[in-house]
């Protein structure tokens, strides 16, 4: 057998019978579980995760996904678009148990009848763009241990510094990073608008855009909504640099895409003529 060959194909165990192999352990990648149903499977059996990842790299759409499963299959799920306090976690959890009465108690309470419920009747919790966790939060998440509901907060982090940050103010949590989209994910973003309304582009300038969105179908979904802005166009040359530089500050400041629509000339005033105005007060 050539060592070409070797390489290819997928390494076995031949010493070791085959009922006795581990069927877990494979090399082959195909057969393994999508990155969207494992975290379905930890969140179902109780546990704490914390999702991280940069900006525009799909988390909030996994989580709306997550809870839209979860409320097919009957499970209660409670999600947060923005979680700031220990308030929103509250409301949260709330109507993740709609059937129970909370009218009239303090937060304290609530939280207490909503964790008895949770024993019965194990939830899940969704937490989008937690901005900080704090003592209180903290000490929430902490009441919540023991199987009463499994929990996923996302953070917006990039960088290794703040990754380091983060594994310092969540010690006891697991973190879970965003898995990157593949090349081909990003082209069917790219495109995700049709044919009729995609504009041509070269290969090396489809290549520069891939490069750039650094694997977030967020940034490559937006990146194709403003590759049809007539801006970026200077008869069949496209303005690469610029698109995706207005791309990346659009994403972080999460405004919306800088629509031709919405673009409006600045009106310019005549000078005015001081002489005619006579002396300036004092």
């Amino acid at each position: 057998m050539s060592p070409g060959r070797c390489s290819r194909d997928r390494v076995t165990d031949t010493t070791t019978p085959r009922s006795l192999r581990d069927p877990g352990v494979t090399l082959n990648k195909r057969r393994a579980r999508p990155f969207r149903a494992r975290i379905a499977e930890r969140l179902a059996r109780g546990e704490h995760l914390v999702l991280y990842g940069p900006v525009g790299s799909g988390k909030s759409t996994l989580l709306r996904a997550l809870h839209a499963r979860l409320q097919r299959e009957g499970t209660p799920s409670g999600i947060a678009d923005t979680t700031t306090c220990l308030g929103d976690m509250t409301r949260t959890f709330a109507r993740a148990y709609p059937e129970i009465d909370i009218a009239g108690l303090t937060q304290h309470r609530i939280r207490v009848r909503l964790a008895a419920a949770a024993e019965q009747r194990r939830g899940v919790l969704l937490f989008d763009h937690v901005e900080h966790l704090n003592a209180a939060t903290v000490g929430f998440l902490h009441r919540l241990r023991g199987g009463l509901a499994g929990v996923a907060l996302v953070l917006d982090v990039d960088g290794q510094r703040e990754r380091e940050a983060l594994r310092a103010r969540c010690p006891a949590l697991p973190l879970v990073a965003m898995p990157r989209s593949s090349a081909r994910q990003l082209r069917a973003y790219l495109r995700g608008a049709g044919p009729e309304t995609m504009p041509d582009l070269m290969a090396g300038q489809e290549r520069q855009i891939l490069r750039a969105a650094h694997g977030r179908p967020g940034w490559m979904a937006l990146c194709s909504r403003l590759l049809r802005e007539d801006r970026y166009w200077h008869g069949d040359t496209l303005y690469v640099a610029v698109l995706c530089a207005d791309t990346e500050i659009a994403l972080r400041l999460g405004c919306q895409p800088f629509l031709q629509s919405e673009i409006q000339k600045p009106q310019l005033t005549p000078p005015v003529d001081r002489r005619k105005q006579g002396p300036t007060p004092v």
